[in-house]
């Protein structure tokens, strides 16, 4: 990473690598994550799977002219088709099919309208799995995609970061209603609005919001956060994935609970999913041009941050 951010650049976890509406059947994709060319493909039994973009055999770019055959992945240069697991399965020519005719697989789930990688420098296999999102009551989700410069762990600190709210997003001081909940890869706070917080002369009109910030993994913050009292349910999600080491892939997703007629649930996913993005691009300024203090100078209302930091430290390994 530039100085700038001086954080170790690709952390251990579950990273987006793209929304599930973007990838089509039997379609295959060139993509550049962790420094690294990747492949993204579907078979034509609607499997995901993430290669390293060049043929083990004489190092073609599957990406570059590669196809989908049933479900493999065919080889733009000589042919040899792989399956979904990378091991080779069969060659227009040849007999016998070389032990290392294998395709560099990445770890992959596709988890409610996201397809996400496991990331690991020293290349260990998942030891956690990402949250599941499946409420029936959840609308479809809509998603929009920034290519931004910074570090997740920057974008996702916003999440601990209350004092940030109502300057950059207009939004009343929130405050924790309980501890954190920490338990693995997963940090939650329950917050609600707390405009007498702040000076008088900052404080803002609006509704008061409640509801929780989380964290899952390096690459996820998410939030359930809508007007008290209202009865409305909401799900916001932001996916940060670094590219290399200077540049993130944000992918951020909005769903809501159903109301009891489809037009007024539109129009509330419609509002609410324009909205957020908003609050989202509110943030880019900051994070493509600020720096990463190791030691920053909180005051006693800022304790979140550290705690959110202490958590983090559990995605960095050694490469």
């Amino acid at each position: 990473m530039t100085r700038r951010i001086d954080l170790p650049p690709y952390p251990r976890g579950w990273f987006a690598v793209s929304a599930s509406t973007e990838l089509a059947r039997s379609e295959v994709q060139h993509h550049h994550y962790f420094g690294q060319e990747l492949v993204l493909f579907r078979t034509e039994d609607g499997t995901a799977a993430l290669f390293d973009a060049h043929c083990p055999h004489l190092g073609a770019h599957f990406g570059h002219g590669g196809r989908v055959e049933g479900n493999d992945l065919v080889c733009p240069f000589h042919g040899w088709s792989f399956g979904v697991d990378g091991a080779c399965r069969s060659m227009p020519y040849g007999k016998r099919i070389p032990k290392t005719a294998q395709a560099r697989r990445w770890p992959l789930r596709e988890k409610y309208g996201v397809i996400l990688a496991w990331h690991c420098p020293k290349g260990s296999e998942p030891d956690w799995e990402m949250p599941e999102f499946d409420d029936s009551n959840w609308t479809a989700c809509i998603s929009k995609r920034w290519e931004i410069a910074g570090h997740p762990q920057e974008v996702c600190e916003n999440q601990a970061d209350y004092g940030h709210f109502i300057f950059v997003h207009g939004t009343h001081f929130p405050r924790a209603t309980a501890e954190p909940m920490i338990e693995g890869p997963v940090l939650q706070v329950d917050i609600e609005s707390d405009p007498e917080a702040i000076e008088e002369k900052y404080r803002v009109d609006g509704p008061e919001l409640v509801g929780s910030n989380c964290g899952h993994g390096p690459g996820l913050t998410f939030a359930t956060i809508v007007p008290k009292d209202s009865g409305l349910t909401a799900l916001q999600r932001l996916y940060a994935t670094p590219i290399d080491e200077e540049r993130l892939a944000l992918l951020g997703v909005v769903s809501v609970g159903k109301l009891d007629h489809d037009d007024a649930t539109q129009q509330y996913l419609d509002g609410l999913s324009q909205a957020v993005f908003a609050q989202w691009e509110a943030d880019v300024p900051l994070w493509e041009t600020k720096v990463y203090r190791p030691t920053p100078a909180l005051n006693d209302a800022e304790g979140s941050v550290a705690v959110f930091r202490r958590w983090y430290e559990q995605f960095y390994v050694d490469d």
